[in-house]
């Protein structure tokens, strides 16, 4: 039976990385959503608990009162003396109106006699049923009102009463709302602990999720990591194992072309050479690619890399097709890699325009914001999008023929130096590759940039 292989635990857990997290995240909603439920319904049943706190508050003593006026009678001095007694600190004041709207008796025994005209007494008298309110006082203050009907008798209802029975009066109960704004206080600091406790709960799930991809990430490269080791132990066989008899097999093969081979012989001599050629490539390219990325940065000119450039692919006989445009200034990079990292791109894109009447490739060098920015694009063909995804993977190509390493090797150098590489559609057709590497090293002041120019 085959074995598992060892990774395979690490590459269900990034599979599964996406479905989890959204998983993660509808549970925060939800939770949240619950939280934000519970804490509207507690708000809105502490209003109501506020309103019914006053309202009960205001007919108890309603009722009370009622009691103590059939029993003690309409004295002038009731109110004023139960508004100032101890344990009423919550009464604004208290009136006693008859249906004419004159004051009977008032806590403010200056007002008593006069008449008001009153929407909610109004009411009240109609319906004869108790009617509550909040009224704005002209000290400014909102105080909560009770208007409730009333018909006295003893005492307090004086003369014999009237053939409709007992004299029907109304007695206005106000009082502050301080106690039950201390009900709407407290829920509003519960409101706040939960939209705070839900705020942490959001930043803590969020750091959660990203420690945990992060954490994938990491895992990934750790296993990209001993890849590239099994891929450098292989190399390096290959390069010990294969390109010294590579070597061999060329040389004489070219020995015996210069020798004077003819016909047949030295089309298959010259088949042999140029495959051989390919295969160092490849295995140069495994080396590159396996080999650990350590830049040594020194001071170069842009101008030098661009004539050398031109001239490695005039000499190759590409110079009809390219057209390089370079800005001046100098740049503190790894040149080498650079280098390699122009010529992989460029290679590319005159393969990409290969057997193109009008076909043309642009590289453009710039120095921006203390940065190098290379652009390489082609007027060829383009890149399908499922293409573009996996662009810089490893032993992916569109070429028949091709390894599918010189894209990686090119992000792999770039990262190297601490750049990015992006591919984009080119308006009009084909592609374009931007790189940017930082071109000034320590303390390197950034050079003011010349006039591009055409080498």
């Amino acid at each position: 039976m085959a074995q598992r292989e060892p990774g395979g635990r690490f590459w269900e857990r990034e599979a599964l990385s996406g479905p989890l997290a959204v998983l993660f995240v509808l549970i925060l909603v939800f939770f949240s959503a619950v939280m934000v439920a519970v804490a509207v319904a507690t708000y809105r049943m502490s209003l109501e608990g506020s309103l019914n706190f006053l309202r009960s508050r205001a007919v108890g003593i309603a009722v009370n009162l009622e009691l103590a006026l059939e029993r003690s009678g309409l004295r002038r001095d009731f109110f004023p003396d139960l508004v100032r007694s101890e344990g009423a600190e919550d009464l604004a004041f208290l009136a006693l109106y008859d249906r004419g709207g004159r004051v009977v008796l008032h806590s403010n025994p200056n007002l008593i006699g006069r008449r008001v005209v009153d929407p909610g007494l109004v009411t009240a008298f109609e319906h004869q049923q108790p009617v509550t309110h909040q009224e704005r006082l002209g000290t400014g203050e909102e105080v909560f009102v009770l208007d409730f009907p009333l018909r006295l008798q003893g005492r307090a209802a004086g003369p014999p009463p009237p053939p409709g029975g007992a004299p029907l009066y109304c007695l206005r109960v106000v009082l502050h709302p301080a106690p039950a704004r201390a009900i709407v206080r407290r829920a509003t600091v519960q409101v706040a602990v939960i939209g705070l406790s839900l705020v942490v709960l959001w930043v803590l799930g969020s750091f959660f999720l990203w420690a945990w991809r992060r954490n994938l990430r990491l895992q990934g490269r750790l296993r990209e990591q001993e890849r590239l080791a099994a891929l450098g132990r292989m190399a390096a066989v290959l390069a010990h194992e294969i390109r010294n008899p590579l070597s061999t097999i060329k040389g004489f093969a070219q020995y015996h072309m210069e020798a004077g081979a003819e016909g047949g012989l030295r089309d298959d001599l010259g088949l042999i050479v140029a495959e051989a050629r390919r295969l160092e490539r490849l295995t140069t390219n495994l080396l590159t690619y396996a080999r650990p990325a350590r830049p040594q940065p020194a001071a170069c000119d842009i101008e030098t890399c661009c004539r050398e450039l031109r001239r490695g692919f005039e000499g190759a006989g590409d110079g009809e097709r390219l057209q390089v445009e370079c800005g001046a200034g100098r740049v503190v990079v790894d040149r080498e890699m650079l280098q390699q990292v122009v010529w992989n791109l460029t290679r590319n894109a005159l393969e990409a325009v290969e057997g193109m009447e009008d076909g043309r490739v642009w590289v453009r060098f710039r120095r921006r914001e203390g940065e190098l920015e290379v652009e390489v694009e082609d007027s060829g063909p383009g890149l399908a999008p499922e293409v573009k995804e996996r662009l810089f993977e490893p032993f992916v190509t569109t070429k028949a023929r091709g390894s599918g390493l010189g894209l990686a090797i090119v992000r792999r150098l770039t990262e190297a130096m601490g750049g990015e590489i992006r591919v984009e559609d080119r308006p009009g057709g084909g592609a374009r590759f931007r790189v940017r590497i930082p071109a000034a090293g320590p303390g390197e002041d950034d050079e003011e940039v010349g006039p591009a120019f055409l080498v």
